[in-house]
């Protein structure tokens, strides 16, 4: 029903949304105002590797969408994986220069890479149960 579902959607829909919640989160002054939640200390770690982590995932989805659900190759995965590193490190020296009080750090970008990677290797050790060969 899901693959159904998806199979509607226009091509990269998913990774431009994605995309773009991601730069709002990343480079809005302040996105959730007030409502920012008070959570454990790195916690901020833990939601950069789950954002980019879930931009490999969605890249990876559209992408096996155009593809008729066909098993998609490993340097495909890990290309995913890569723009999605790339684009938190490039985000981080966005943020540098912006002087909006948002602050560069390469624990950001390690904890980016890190999501990234994960999600890749999730999706290739997975792939196969939705996967056509």
């Amino acid at each position: 029903m899901l693959r159904k579902q998806t199979s509607k959607l226009p091509p990269w829909i998913l990774s431009i949304l994605t995309v773009a919640l991601i730069l709002w989160l990343t480079l809005a002054p302040d996105p959730l105002g007030d409502d920012s939640p008070r959570l454990f200390p790195g916690a901020d770690k833990v939601a950069h590797a789950i954002m980019f982590g879930f931009l490999t995932v969605v890249q990876l989805l559209d992408r096996q969408r155009r593809q008729e659900w066909k098993r998609l190759d490993r340097p495909i995965v890990w290309t995913a994986a890569a723009f999605s590193t790339l684009l938190g490190i490039a985000i981080e020296f966005i943020q540098l220069s912006m002087g909006m009080g948002r602050g560069f750090e390469v624990a950001d970008m390690v904890a980016d890479a890190v999501g990234s990677a994960i999600c890749a290797l999730l999706w290739l050790w997975w792939q196969r149960h939705w996967s056509l060969p």
